[in-house]
């Protein structure tokens, strides 16, 4: 099974030294309360709990290609738990340009809610060859031979 270790330390380096450099605020994974009365597992929540956000490894596409569609609805998802939670920020912090950029189409085409926001972060050049190298190690797997 390949290591995804790497996406995780993608998120820790995108929490830890981009978040708090971008907004002046440490975060923290943290489990908030949701309206509903359940509970989500952000992957960052500010020391104040004034903004809460998912962060995302994922591209736009697939190794052969195609529409990331899963991806996307698991960002979908992660947008639907931002919306049900009492905080004044809700961020997508996004590694890959493309799904950026696909998340930003959505936003134009009315379908993303204008209470959350989206960032591109550019990770280090060696994290970023890491996730690379990750990633393709899992689409390996499940290629058929």
């Amino acid at each position: 099974m390949a290591d995804t270790r790497v996406q995780l330390e993608v998120e820790d380096w995108v929490r830890v030294h981009w978040m708090r450099s971008e907004f002046g605020i440490e975060f923290h994974r943290e489990r908030l309360p949701l309206a509903p009365g359940g509970v989500f597992d952000f992957d960052a929540v500010s020391v104040d709990r004034k903004i809460a956000a998912t962060i995302s490894t994922s591209g736009a596409t697939t190794a052969t290609g195609k529409s990331a569609v899963g991806k996307m609805l698991k960002i979908r998802s992660d947008m639907l738990f931002l919306l049900l939670t009492k905080v004044e920020r809700r961020l997508v912090v996004l590694t890959e340009r493309d799904m950026y950029d696909r998340c930003l189409k959505e936003r134009e085409g009315g379908r993303v809610p204008k209470e959350i926001e989206f960032f591109c972060v550019e990770i280090p050049p060696e994290l970023q060859q890491r996730l690379k190298k990750a990633r393709s190690a899992s689409s390996m797997e499940v290629s058929p031979q």
